[in-house]
């Protein structure tokens, strides 16, 4: 297993060097990205995923660069336009090019990294083009939903429906293109549902660090679902429990009510969800999908890699940060 995470590694490496490629190709006058500091891509969660997703299916190496290439772009361009939508000043460890640039900017400066990803995602395979126009498609609808909910409770199925798109829509792609390289059709379904999968439960840990993480060590604010009324899966859990409910529903009142400076009754609820084990409760529930797919991954084909899979599913079920 030394070896595949060697070769993750070295991957990892060469796509950031593509990626930083296509960024200095860009012509300065449309944007410099040498004079703004930012993460272009991050924990590289997405491209990891693809790798190893990609290995475990016997993929060359190359081709499966490509693809990780791709979802990164695409990633990091959705959460440029989240920062836009949340008025988000900090990122990856880093200022946003929203509170650097602005909102217009910023806004632009996602629409290149879309259409530079679909260019990357074409030079894999062209087909995959099409594919990832229809999986930005289903992020955006995620998005959209959870705007359309903000400020109001909803339910646990609909908290499902929003993580399976926004997040779980570009780790189905990923999945999905690793299987379509390595021509194996038979394993279609257990990797759509190995992506979406994956990405939910991903999403369902970034919900949880939003009431147990520190920004410095996430590289991002907490809090923030709360402050913008988004109810994610640890609050839900709270507000359905007889028991810590109602204290919850005041807090989020106090919350509505209060001024954007005043934190206390964000950190009291976040407090709440944490002592009451409802942020506990949504990671076993995120851990229980993860482990749910390892039959699915024994069906493939390079078993040293697809233990490697395994293990970075176990890793993202107990990340801190």
């Amino acid at each position: 297993m030394e070896k595949t995470a060697t070769n993750i590694e070295n991957s990892l490496r060469l796509v950031n060097v593509y990626i930083a490629a296509e960024l200095g190709a860009i012509d300065p006058e449309v944007f410099d990205f040498k004079k703004y500091p930012f993460s272009f891509m991050g924990k590289a969660t997405r491209a990891r995923f693809t790798l190893l997703t990609a290995g475990a299916l016997g993929v060359e190496t190359g081709v499966a660069e490509k693809v990780a290439a791709a979802a990164e772009l695409t990633h990091t361009a959705s959460l440029l336009h989240d920062d836009c939508i949340d008025l988000a000043r900090y990122r990856r460890g880093l200022p946003t090019l929203y509170d650097q640039l602005g909102v217009n900017s910023a806004i632009l400066v996602g629409d290149i990294l879309i259409t530079m990803a679909i260019e990357c995602a074409g030079r894999a395979a062209p087909d995959l083009q099409g594919s990832l126009v229809r999986a930005v498609k289903r992020m955006a609808e995620g998005a959209l939903i959870e705007e359309n909910s903000r400020g109001r409770k909803i339910s646990t199925v609909a908290a499902e429906k929003i993580v399976t798109l926004k997040t779980g829509a570009l780790f189905r792609w990923c999945a999905l293109a690793a299987c379509r390289l390595a021509e194996k059709r038979e394993l279609l379904a257990d990797c759509a549902r190995l992506g979406e999968e994956a990405g939910a439960a991903f999403q369902i840990i970034d919900d949880v660090l939003d009431f147990e993480g520190d920004a410095g060590i996430c590289g991002k604010e907490t809090l923030k679902d709360i402050k913008e009324g988004n109810f994610t899966l640890p609050l839900i859990l709270a507000l359905n429990d007889a028991q810590a409910g109602p204290a919850a529903e005041k807090l989020l009142a106090a919350v509505k009510a209060g001024p954007e400076a005043d934190l206390v009754p964000a950190l009291d609820l976040a407090g709440l969800v944490r002592k009451g084990g409802f942020s506990g409760a949504a990671r076993k529930i995120a851990a229980e999908k993860l482990k749910n797919l390892f039959p699915p991954i024994d069906k493939f084909p390079c078993a040293e890699e697809a233990a490697a899979l395994k293990d970075f599913l176990l890793a993202l079920g107990a990340r801190t940060a």
